[in-house]
């Protein structure tokens, strides 16, 4: 393990009439010989306590050491545990880890809501505020969750702040740029510049991070509008850039990205396939969180229906991977037609149910409160597993490969949670792939900055994934737009298109 963050202890040779070598440079010696590394870099403010140090401990000193790329920065002459932190700053949420750097042990973890969703659930209307004169309070919002979030794991690991020596993020463009308290004004206007693709390492006062005030802070960087730090940090974390055989990688959160590449080239598209995932679609979605409906079974036969729930805690909603069990079960008893419009009201043992002309399924109903799916929320979920399967199918076919020519298929963010592969592929979202080459990983972004944060030479790796990344943008191609229709039918107007 050879982290971004590590902590040496020395035993320096007092000075003598012989050797009167600077405290700076004496302690400097000592760390090349120790660590075999050649250059460092410390602050006038440790070398002002540097002399104490020495003094009050018999030139015994302990270091805490940071690493951007070729050069080491000295971050801290205290004793005590180092600790880093790994943040995903998503549209909607912002999770957090915490790591022990002395043992690479993941010692806690957080995930909190985005506070920026005061201001707008979306990254346009928030572009569009910031562009009316308050992107300071927005860049404050978003500092008030990440600060928050590094301090309760602070506190539930009984660590002070002050500990925390390094932290590596990863957003997409618009959050990054939020995050940097950058102009978004060129963002959604074409030809959609950001103010810059690459950031590298920062200082913590740049951003207002409470943290070691000597410590180093590293950012993801981004690619392009809709290609950011997040998408470059799950390439890293797939390990799609060092597979022989095309492979895709899909991330729908918010928005839905997806890469195509392998070791040779990379191509990256995005659009609006994600809300329906995110717990957009109704009045009862929600996140993967406790409560969250993320399972259905309906028997064929009785019309008797299964809730799984996260945490087996009482049904509160229902999460991304709840809703596509859902559409395929309702599919399957013969209760949704290939247009996803609902039986007529009175079918499935009065499960589906019609107010104001408008049809629902009765997911659950305890006498106090009852869960509903209406018709518009499952037409709204048809558009968006549309644009999905659209998106993979023009990706795929536009560097002249089927989806048979595609090897291991990586699934991540709000859709990776708990999804079912076959029945997503049942009602035309994915095509008809079998279960060894679905690999579900989870938070991709927040485990590229992760593996960051432990190995402090992959700064190289991802300089050479951000050159490798071609952009396709979905929304506006012709031929998404010319596929799209396609998939507003359950499983597909021409389902041979579905085979992998």
């Amino acid at each position: 393990m050879e982290p971004i963050i590590r902590t040496v202890s020395l035993t320096l040779e007092p000075p003598t009439p012989s050797d009167k070598r600077a405290d700076r440079e004496r302690f400097l010696d000592a760390l090349r010989i120790k660590t075999g590394d050649l250059s460092f870099d410390i602050s006038t403010d440790l070398l002002r306590e540097l002399p104490a140090i020495l003094r009050n401990h018999n030139f015994s000193v302990s270091a805490t050491l940071g690493y951007l790329g070729d050069t080491a920065r000295i971050l801290s002459l205290s004793e005590g545990k180092a600790c880093a932190v790994a943040v995903d700053i998503g549209t909607t949420n912002i999770a957090a880890s915490l790591y022990d750097m002395n043992t690479g042990e993941k010692i806690g973890y957080r995930e909190v809501e985005n506070p920026q969703i005061a201001e707008g659930t979306d990254v346009l209307t928030r572009m569009h505020i910031a562009m009316n004169g308050k992107g300071a309070e927005l860049h404050q919002l978003l500092m008030e969750g990440v600060n928050g979030a590094i301090m309760d794991l602070c506190t539930a690991c009984s660590f002070h702040p002050s500990a925390v020596s390094g932290v590596a993020i990863a957003g997409n463009t618009v959050m990054t740029h939020f995050l940097l308290d950058f102009p978004v004004h060129n963002l959604p206007v074409e030809p959609y510049i950001p103010v810059a693709h690459h950031i590298g390492f920062i200082s913590p006062g740049d951003i207002g991070l409470r943290m070691n005030p000597e410590g180093i802070v590293y950012v993801f960087p981004n690619t392009g509008s809709y290609v950011g730090g997040d998408i470059v940090a799950g390439i890293l974390s797939s390990g799609l850039s060092k597979e022989e055989k095309p492979c895709l990688l899909i991330d729908v959160g918010t928005n839905a990205e997806i890469v195509l590449g392998c070791r040779d080239w990379i191509m990256v598209g995005a659009g609006a396939a994600g809300p329906a995932l995110e717990g957009g679609i109704s009045a009862i979605g929600m996140r993967a969180v406790d409560g969250a409906i993320c399972g259905v079974e309906i028997d064929r036969q009785t019309y008797e229906i299964t809730l799984r729930t996260i945490r087996s805690s009482e049904p509160k909603g229902i999460c991304g991977s709840g809703m596509i069990e859902l559409v395929a079960e309702l599919y399957g008893s013969g209760l949704l037609d290939a247009k996803g419009a609902l039986a007529p009201s009175g079918s499935a043992a009065g499960r589906i149910i019609e107010e104001g002309g408008i049809r629902g399924f009765l997911l659950h109903g305890d006498g106090k409160k009852r869960l509903v799916i209406w018709n518009p929320d499952i037409d709204n979920f048809m558009r968006s597993k549309a644009a999905m399967f659209a998106s993979l199918q023009v990706m795929v076919s536009s560097v002249g490969l089927a989806f048979s020519n595609v090897g291991k298929v990586f699934v991540s963010g709000a859709f990776g949670t708990g999804i079912d592969a076959g029945k997503a592929a049942s009602i035309g979202m994915v095509p008809e792939m079998g279960g060894d080459r679905i690999h579900p990983i989870g938070n991709s972004s927040l485990r590229g900055a992760e593996m960051l944060l432990l190995n402090r030479h992959l700064v190289s790796a991802i300089e050479k994934i951000c050159g490798m990344v071609t952009y396709r943008e979905m929304n506006t191609d012709g031929e998404f737009m010319r596929q799209f229709p396609a998939g507003l039918f359950i499983p597909h107007t021409d389902p041979d298109v579905l085979k992998g």
